[in-house]
């Protein structure tokens, strides 16, 4: 059997790659697109398209007709649980048989975080509604680094409020690995997984990395809580991300969100992509 794919999300990071990986592996899949024109990018891959979008549920109705499974990705913002619940309330209309969800480490309803909140509660509708899921809930991409080249092309320097404080940063290529492996494979039902790198790296970790790659020395500048707040603020994200970032990079500037999750080697069968892997593939980014 070759199950039909719903890919939602399919133009961002992650989606992208999983919709390479399962083209790559032959799979029955369809990219749900918002217009005509990123449609035509998938197109022009060979990848069938449907348009639809999660706040249109007639569009969701004819994305999901045939479908066994989803792969659901949304952008994050106050409006995901209400948006991803469309999804699911669909989903579970048409009778499809699995939902592999990105969420994030620390999703809960009582997270002391907005997207851990948001993610926590689109994770209790989709368990209410009873259809087998698998929560993909991954640590810090690698991939946030590109925010940070204009600093690192222009003054050589990276900043952060996290002080010495080490995390486990994943690659986005190893989550879409992941999820395709939950779609394309049984016994993943009813389960989440916390996704991380193969180690707990700080920014100064980064920056020495950095340094070897691109043969001139990049410096670390550890910012206050106070300094991160305003430069993001000034940057133009939202207030209630920022929040959440000043809050989380607290956390891990204590090292309380250090621990390294086996799961990804458990289940691609090899180490997770180092920072190393991640700064030569993408060099170019910071040159």
């Amino acid at each position: 059997m070759n199950p039909k794919i719903l890919v939602i999300g399919a133009t961002g990071t992650i989606g992208k790659t999983v919709c390479e990986l399962l083209k790559a592996e032959k799979a029955n899949f369809t990219a749900l697109v918002r217009n005509e024109e990123k449609a035509q990018n998938f197109v022009s891959k060979g990848i069938n398209t449907v348009i639809g979008d999660l706040s249109d549920v007639n569009s969701l109705r004819k994305a999901m007709e045939g479908v066994d499974k989803l792969f659901l990705l949304s952008v994050t913002s106050p409006d995901l649980p209400k948006l991803q619940a469309n999804a699911a309330i669909i989903a579970k209309e048409k009778g499809i048989k699995h939902i592999v969800k990105i969420s994030v480490r620390g999703a809960s309803v009582e997270a002391n975080f907005n997207i851990g909140r948001f993610h926590g509660q689109t994770e209790k509708e989709i368990q209410k509604l009873g259809i087998p899921y698998t929560f993909l809930q991954p640590h810090s991409f690698m991939q946030n680094l590109f925010f940070d080249r204009q600093n690192i092309v222009d003054q050589n320097a990276i900043y952060s409020t996290m002080g010495n404080g080490k995390i486990p940063m994943i690659d986005t290529r190893d989550i879409a690995a992941f999820a395709v492996k939950a779609l394309m494979n049984s016994g993943h039902e009813n389960k989440s997984y916390i996704l991380t790198g193969p180690e707990a790296i700080s920014y100064q970790d980064i920056a020495e990395e950095l340094s070897r790659a691109l043969n001139r020395n990049i410096k670390y500048i550890s910012q206050t809580p106070e300094e991160g707040y305003k430069t993001m603020m000034s940057s133009g994200m939202p207030e209630w991300l920022v929040d959440d970032m000043t809050g989380l990079n607290k956390i891990y500037g204590a090292n309380q969100a250090a621990e390294v999750s086996p799961a990804v080697q458990q289940i691609l069968g090899r180490k997770p992509i180092q920072l190393k892997e991640f700064i030569k593939d993408y060099k170019k980014n910071f040159e």
